[in-house]
């Protein structure tokens, strides 16, 4: 160790020197590292299970970046609970750059609000490094049913109860109806689907339910056929993929403009040059007229913000949804 005066001008000047000696060699090990990176095969934790749409959207996202990486990137399915077990795992992992995470709306916002007692909080412990996409939901109804607009949910739905499926408790899609029920003073009963939502549709076309929830993508193939008819959209503006569908502002609903959103995320501590690179190649994947093209088959569309802009509207988004959870006790073990 180098014998510095205790004390003195000499002495401060020899310990800056020192420190901006250790951060410039710190930076350089982690620019040096971040070029070689990845040596090996990297996971991506998907919380859902194959075939859903994050597990399409994050393998069309794994193909293009492998590509550009040069290494594979590994599709992890840990589904359950709607998303907290493989939350939970990616929130746990080693912050070395191997481990990424498809993380959503309810993965980041509203999970935790569900869950009170977890000891992890998904929103510190997973860090955004890219949006990748966003989907559309929607609020649909038989194509015989009454009910042939939201204002005639609305005027039915104040007068009787109307039943309404998701594909479970909590999720973004549960909450959406839940914000609608307590804003308008409506009465729906909420049937899940949660250990099967392809059941829901047969039973809204047999006329056990009234309503379904659903993102827009699987919807439209029984919107084109006739057997559905949709009665409101989210986002700001109309969705290119079902035009004659207002959406929810169009409605005076304020506070449903947001769809389904993706993104990918690193545990927190993961070296700053390996997430900025990510950042770049992702950046460079979701402006790219071939991700556009594959996100077509999903009926999704790319969404760039930056992941300071995310940090903040996972923020706003789990205090607002936590409110309502808190006041619907909707409260899961």
């Amino acid at each position: 160790m180098p014998n510095f005066p205790h004390s003195g001008p000499r002495a401060n000047r020899a310990r800056r020197t020192v420190s901006v000696l250790l951060a410039s060699a710190i930076a350089f090990t982690g620019m040096a590292f971040a070029q070689t990176y990845p040596t090996k095969a990297v996971r991506l934790i998907v919380p859902y299970g194959p075939g859903t749409a994050p597990d399409v959207l994050g393998r069309i996202a794994a193909d293009a970046l492998q590509r550009k990486l040069g290494q594979a990137i590994v599709i992890e399915n840990r589904a359950g609970a709607g998303g907290k077990i493989g939350t939970e795992a990616a929130a746990l992992a080693a912050p070395d750059g191997y481990t990424l995470f498809l993380g959503t709306k309810d993965s980041q916002s509203i999970i935790p609000n569900l869950y009170p007692t977890w000891n992890i909080k998904p929103y510190q412990a997973l860090a955004p490094v890219s949006v990748l996409a966003r989907i559309e939901n929607v609020l649909v109804a038989r194509a015989a049913s009454p009910l042939k607009s939201y204002s005639d949910v609305k005027t039915q739905a104040q007068s009787r109860e109307l039943s309404y499926g998701t594909p479970g408790v909590g999720t973004n899609l549960h909450l959406m109806v839940e914000l609608l029920k307590s804003r308008q003073d409506l009465k729906l009963m909420h049937v899940p689907y949660s250990k099967s939502f392809a059941e829901a549709v047969p039973a809204l076309l047999r006329g056990d339910l009234d309503l379904l929830m659903a993102g827009l993508p699987p919807m439209l193939p029984f919107l084109k056929d006739g057997r559905l008819k949709a009665l409101a959209v989210t986002g700001t503006s109309r969705s290119r993929y079902a035009p004659d569908v207002p959406t929810f502002d169009e409605l005076g609903i304020r506070d449903l403009e947001t769809g389904g959103w993706f993104g990918i995320f690193v545990p927190t501590g993961t070296p700053a040059p390996i997430t900025s690179k990510l950042q770049q190649e992702l950046a460079e994947i979701v402006k790219s007229d071939e991700f556009k093209v594959r996100l077509e088959t999903l009926a999704a569309e790319p969404w760039s913000v930056t992941p300071s802009q995310l940090t903040g509207m996972i923020e706003e988004e789990r205090n607002r949804w936590g409110k309502l959870i808190q006041s619907s006790n909707i409260v899961l073990n």
